[in-house]
């Protein structure tokens, strides 16, 4: 996904954020400041792709202020919060009939999407966020995400933040109750709030997938790219991959699906509403074919 007119906004609002987070020296924020608006000014135009920006703009910062992870205690803070809703979450899960229960989850899951700090007009609370539980999938292509699943097949589950990781692991249950295989993919570094190993292993997501790795780097989203060839195999050779949250829209749209790809996330800007299809706060389940990109 291209950035649109409010990426800009955003991105250095973030930018701005992270820095005052990093330090408290006004003179080194001014500097981290003066970096990131050269690399706007370098990177910023019609061919950019949001994420992309935003991963340069985090080393930046750390670069310049020492500070290499701004959002760590927010995080663990997230995943103490959502592990307190869980088990509530989870008995609303396992009271429906099972043919229900995929659907619940990916709602669930993508409320805890919210879970995204600094982002203009985003209210990341996961409390307030799961008082919307009567809402409904806008795009629900759950049912054709079960049609495809076979006893074994193989599937790749992307995560997004930390907090939202501990609502990801009912979809993970659900995934594996119709057979299949799931491999969950973290990041590989500290990367604004994303899920780390760390944060996989608190929430206990390392105790439900069948594996848990890394992308091999701190990218926002997926960067084939940066990824490393053992990473790239198990992206290749996956039967059915999950993306959870924008930043993995963002970027692996910007490349032919390997393989039937569920895109699950809430549209929490409206670029990112914009080039789904759907209004702005809305959850999103959107399953594309093979060799689909935007």
């Amino acid at each position: 996904m291209k950035v649109g007119s409010r990426c800009g906004y955003c991105l250095l609002h973030r930018g701005y954020k992270m820095i005052n987070l990093s330090t408290q020296d006004e003179e080194v924020r001014r500097e981290a400041m003066t970096e990131l608006l050269h690399l706007m000014g370098e990177q910023y135009n019609p061919e950019a792709v949001p994420s992309v920006i935003g991963a340069d703009r985090g080393r930046v910062i750390a670069r310049v202020t020492g500070c290499k992870d701004p959002y760590k205690q927010l995080k663990k803070e997230a995943n103490q919060q959502a592990l307190a809703l869980l088990p509530g979450l989870k008995k609303l899960v396992v009271d429906i009939p099972p043919e229900d229960r995929l659907r619940l989850a990916c709602l669930i899951s993508c409320l805890g999407n919210v879970v995204d700090y600094d982002v203009p007009g985003n209210n990341s609370d996961i409390e307030d966020a799961m008082k919307f539980l009567d809402q409904r999938l806008y795009v629900d292509d759950t049912d054709k995400l079960k049609a495809l699943i076979k006893p074994g097949t193989r599937l790749l589950f992307f995560t997004d933040n930390a907090g939202e990781i501990a609502f990801d692991t009912l979809v993970v249950e659900e995934l594996k109750a119709l057979g299949c295989h799931v491999t969950v993919a973290v990041k590989g570094g500290p990367g604004l709030n994303d899920a780390l190993m760390e944060d996989a292993e608190t929430v206990g997501m390392t105790e439900v997938a069948d594996e848990v790795i890394t992308t091999g780097t701190d990218a926002i989203g997926v960067r084939l790219d940066e990824s490393p060839d053992w990473f790239l195999e198990r992206y290749y050779s996956a039967d059915i991959i999950v993306a959870k949250g924008m930043a993995n829209w963002e970027t692996l749209t910007e490349t032919p699906a390997p393989c039937p790809l569920m895109y699950l996330f809430r549209t929490k800007c409206e670029p990112v509403a914009r080039a789904v299809g759907a209004p702005e706060h809305e959850n999103i389940g959107y399953l594309v074919e093979k060799g689909w990109k935007l």
